[in-house]
């Protein structure tokens, strides 16, 4: 299975406090969170700028595990699985954030982006559109706005994909029910015979 190049942008957290380092580093303060969860979330980030989604994730599991209820580490999990290659599980994750927290930015942003990586244009532009009513600065805006620009640009470059969206007429069922009975029938008559 190949992996999903999926870049790790760093969001304005509502609920968390973000702070950037002087080495680079991206400090968590919240002290509705426990230390343990805010230092996995801390860790994890650190190996997801170092380019090491697979123990990044490791650290977003043990904070989920410690709080089921923290849409950030489901993102952040999200994103490392899709990195890896998981990308059932971080659909999964990045679903349960955007449930979790129907108003954060981020989740509807990489859940839209995941979906347009995965040529499932409909519920990323719908994810996107979820993304667009949370922004809340201009950045933001501006982020949903480049990766619908470079949707649609490789939209124009490949080939339409079949939606499925409408049902078979029933001339269409017809024939298909007559093509198989057809064989089925001719079989156990010359059978008899």
């Amino acid at each position: 299975m190949s992996t999903v190049s999926f870049d790790l942008a760093v969001r304005e957290l509502p609920k968390t406090e973000a702070a950037m380092e002087p080495n680079g580093a991206i400090e968590i303060r919240d002290p509705v969170l426990s230390m343990e969860v805010s230092r996995q979330l801390s860790e994890g980030l650190d190996l997801m700028s170092r380019g090491e989604p697979a123990a990044a994730a490791l650290c977003f599991e043990r904070a989920v595990q410690i709080d089921p209820e923290f849409a950030d580490a489901h993102i952040g999990l999200g994103i490392a699985y899709a990195m890896t290659g998981k990308v059932y599980p971080a659909l999964d994750h990045l679903e349960k954030a955007a449930d979790l927290e129907p108003d954060n930015f981020f989740a509807h942003f990489k859940l839209g982006q995941l979906q347009f990586k995965l040529h499932v244009s409909k519920k990323g532009y719908e994810e996107m559109q979820r993304a667009l009513n949370c922004a809340t600065t201009v950045e933001e805006r501006w982020l949903v706005a480049q990766l619908i620009r470079e949707q649609k640009k490789l939209e124009e470059k490949s080939l339409a994909r079949p939606t499925w969206n409408r049902p078979f007429s029933r001339k269409a069922l017809l024939l298909l029910g007559a093509s198989v009975l057809f064989p089925i029938l001719y079989t156990f008559i010359a059978t008899l015979r």
